[in-house]
């Protein structure tokens, strides 16, 4: 560790025990400020990481999930946001939102595999990493109120879109950029984040929104639109198009509507002209030769993930698959003898990839117990999500909660080929979302909260009293 680590330690410790606690007590008795932190929060999940984040410890050549011990801004914002509300008298009881001491049980597990790990540090590494996003969790649970909330939450999300849109546009027609990436660390990353914050406005503008409100929704789910497509990730171009379709059938499932009925129609029209516009290049990024090498290199890594698995029950070690995928590790031969049956030269220097796959990464690191506790993490959240859009249904916070359940098993599906949701960024966005679904999950409120015919400028109708008990609900 050198100088400008120690620095760096003593800026994380300024950040999390000061500047955090500081700002929390500032905003802690004004709503509105509390808001705006939320709103904050929202768009640093946006950011480029180099702006939100730094390493202590860093190694630079690494390519795991994590290449030192994280400090993140958005850590600190949520910290403050967490305290903010405690100091103000909003914090609701139980105070461990429903699902975070599940999520922590993961983290528990996964460290497990510290014991099979020949890099224990490249563990605490990871486990620092994971183990601090329940902040956000816990901050968006005991944050998210009232119907005032949800609007706002809209509104972040649709000006967040739109800021990225515009990098995104810049970096496509001004820098010509063939995939562009925009703040994001990869066009993957970028397009999966932008469908799980578009899709919920889609459902939003289709609902039982006002104007204004459905014109806020329309404009951020085409920002959603222009991102994508600008990022020409192939799954995500199919995950995209099918989850609108989802979002549509569902919410004429939830009820038939003349906007429900007219709105698809323009979209289609929309769409059209879009794809038309974009056809040529759309239709370019899915026959490139190098999809198919792509698809191979993904089953090699697969291949050794099961290898991992097999000798290893319980992972060998988080964060060092990147690690134990080079020689002399006898997992490097895998790759190595694939590159040398397609006639190339192996390079023993060359750094082996991780696998696309989230799961086979979470098996490979760290083996069944991680794996399992991960899975019951997102089947539990993902039921609560589908209770509560049942819940709420025929109301703007329905509406909302089905295009996230939509947003949420496409990315569960998309995960099996891209690892995004250990990225810092979608991460934390994920995070922040289920952090609201367990704030529904605890006390589900009478559906005539969530009405348009409330004012704007009417008091907010809580679903969750400050300070009230919650009495525990079944599933």
């Amino acid at each position: 560790m050198n100088g400008l680590d120690s620095i760096k330690i003593y800026t994380a410790l300024f950040g999390y025990l000061v500047a955090a606690p500081l700002l929390g007590y500032l905003i802690s008795r004004d709503r509105r400020l509390q808001s705006w932190t939320f709103g904050l929060l929202v768009f640093l999940a946006s950011c480029h990481i180099n702006k939100i984040t730094f390493m202590i410890d860093s190694i630079e050549w690494y390519r795991g999930a994590t290449k030192g011990f994280e400090v993140s801004l958005l850590i600190v914002v949520a910290l403050a946001l967490l305290i903010g509300q405690a100091l103000g008298g909003r914090i609701s009881r139980p105070w461990l939102a429903p699902g975070a001491a599940l999520y922590l049980l993961y983290v528990a597990a996964s460290l497990v595999s510290i014991f099979a790990a020949p890099d224990k540090t490249y563990v605490w590494m990871a486990t620092l990493r994971f183990f601090q996003p329940v902040i956000i969790y816990m901050a968006a649970f005991h944050f998210f109120q009232d119907a005032d909330d949800l609007r706002f939450l809209m509104k972040s999300l649709v000006v967040t879109l739109c800021i990225q849109m515009v990098v995104v546009v810049k970096m496509k027609y001004l820098n010509h950029i063939y995939q562009v990436m925009g703040w994001f660390e990869h066009q993957n990353a970028l397009a999966m984040w932008a469908y799980m914050c578009g899709l919920p406005l889609l459902a939003m503008a289709l609902g039982p929104s006002s104007g204004r409100d459905a014109c806020w929704c329309w404009v951020g789910y085409t920002a959603c639109a222009v991102i994508v497509e600008s990022a020409l990730a192939r799954a995500s171009l199919v995950a995209f198009a099918l989850g609108s379709i989802l979002v549509v059938l569902f919410s004429l499932c939830d009820r038939v509507t003349l906007r429900r009925l007219i709105a698809p129609t323009i979209m289609g029209l929309i769409g059209i002209v879009g794809i038309g516009i974009s056809f040529n290049t759309i239709l370019h990024r899915f026959e490139e030769n190098r999809n198919q090498a792509s698809y191979e290199l993904r089953l090699r890594l697969v291949e050794t993930s099961k290898l991992m698995l097999r000798d290893s029950p319980i992972g060998v070690g988080w964060n060092n698959y990147a690690l134990v995928a080079n020689p002399p590790w006898h997992y490097a031969d895998v790759l190595d003898n694939w590159d040398r049956s397609r006639g190339n030269s192996v390079n023993p220097a060359e750094t082996r990839p991780q696998p696309e796959s989230l799961y086979w990464l979470i098996l490979a690191e760290t083996g069944y117990p991680g794996f399992v506790t991960y899975m019951l993490f997102l089947g539990v959240t993902l039921w609560w999500s589908l209770r509560a859009a049942w819940h709420y249904r025929r109301t703007l916070l329905g509406a909302f909660l089905i295009g996230l359940s939509v947003a949420l098993v496409l990315t569960y599906c998309h995960s099996t080929v891209e690892r995004v949701l250990t990225q810092t960024k979608n991460l934390a966005m994920w995070l922040l979302f289920l952090g609201i679904v367990a704030r529904l999950r605890s006390n589900m409120a009478p559906p005539s909260s969530f009405l348009p015919a409330a004012r704007h400028n009417a008091a907010p109708e809580h679903f969750i009293p400050a300070g009230a008990a919650v009495a525990p609900s079944a599933g």
